[in-house]
């Protein structure tokens, strides 16, 4: 047992010194997470909530006459404290009044909404009076920020893996390894250990850049190990491509994790709630697997709040099934 994991130790000590010197690599996994979040953050942090105006209300009948407006996406609940830490406007549409409690972010359509609300209740014959709170909630930056957290996961998992393993297969390096004792298996738990830790190096250096932002990100035990099995996860779905890929073709597998990965990262909740997006998208939009490793990750470092048991239970099952497949696809050799 010492001996396997010395020579795993030892394999992924040579992968970080190899591919931390590779301007490539160094592009890939962290110039380029760094070039996203500042583009949308100039790009869209002045006027995100333009895109997309969510509202939350207990009252079913305000809810549907509020879609008809146009102006607003209206969902019939009653979790206050979720729709205001998610960016949402809730209505509380009670026995003597009508609450509007709405993030400061959003204080500029307050008067559109109750203008609408005072227009429904017209057509009800009620007159209620409706107030007005403003609370804080929270930037478009912080949502950006820690949305790409997922998105690091997912491009260092993926396109790590690949982009070693097809690497070392171009350069020979695989057939030096193979005539060692290192197993495919000990080979396999070395590149997925090094997308961890170069994920770890990417996720501190965005988290540096939020604080230029003004988003304060709450690091846990929880968050950690949620980033860890995530990037296992897309880590072992990389090792599937790639074992899965005919050797004489090997560049096949990074065409497909292109065009698997960058789909996946801009048609997410990455960047914008699934509320910015036509209807007929917004059930894959939201539980795609990036959107659920990006809405447990905020629950944790954003909202502060324990994530669903369902995606939490969803990203488990995947990991695992992911890694096993991919531990046993990657092979060191072809006869072994």
């Amino acid at each position: 047992m010492k001996a396997i994991a010395n020579r795993i130790l030892l394999t992924l000590s040579a992968l970080l010194k190899d591919n931390l010197r590779n301007r490539f690599v160094i592009f890939w996994v962290i110039v380029f997470p760094l070039l996203l979040t500042i583009i949308f953050a100039l790009v869209f942090g002045g006027f995100s909530s333009y895109l997309h105006v969510g509202v939350i209300t207990n009252n079913y009948g305000l809810a549907k006459y509020i879609n008809t407006s146009g102006l607003f996406y209206a969902i019939y609940g009653s979790n206050e404290r979720y729709a205001i830490t998610h960016g949402f406007i809730y209505v509380n549409y009670s026995a003597s009044e009508v609450k509007i409690i709405a993030p400061n972010s959003e204080e500029e359509f307050v008067k559109s909404l109750s203008a609408l609300i005072s227009t429904y209740q017209t057509s009800n014959d009620t007159t209620k009076a409706v107030n007005i709170e403003l609370v804080k909630g929270f930037s478009y930056y912080a949502y950006l920020i820690s949305g790409m957290v997922g998105v690091v996961a997912l491009s260092d998992g993926i396109l790590g893996v690949i982009g070693v393993s097809a690497g070392y297969y171009r350069d020979r390096l695989v057939e030096r390894l193979a005539s060692s004792p290192l197993s495919s298996a000990e080979w396999s738990l070395s590149i997925i250990l090094y997308t961890i830790v170069v994920t770890l190096i990417s996720t501190a250096l965005i988290f540096i850049l939020g604080l230029l932002y003004g988003f304060y990100p709450i690091v846990s035990l929880e968050f950690l190990g949620t980033l860890v099995v995530s990037t296992l996860m897309f880590g072992g779905l990389g090792a599937i491509i790639y074992g899965l890929t005919p050797k004489d073709k090997i560049f096949l597998s990074e065409v497909v994790a292109n065009v698997f990965v960058f789909p996946l990262i801009f048609l997410s909740n990455v960047f914008f709630s699934p509320l910015a997006y036509p209807p007929y998208v917004r059930p894959f939009i939201e539980y795609q697997p990036l959107s659920l490793v990006t809405t447990i990750i905020r629950d944790l470092v954003l909202y502060s709040q324990p994530p669903n048991i369902i995606n939490t239970f969803a990203l488990l099952v995947a990991t695992i099934v992911f890694v096993g497949l991919g531990v046993r696809l990657l092979r060191l050799r072809e006869i072994e």
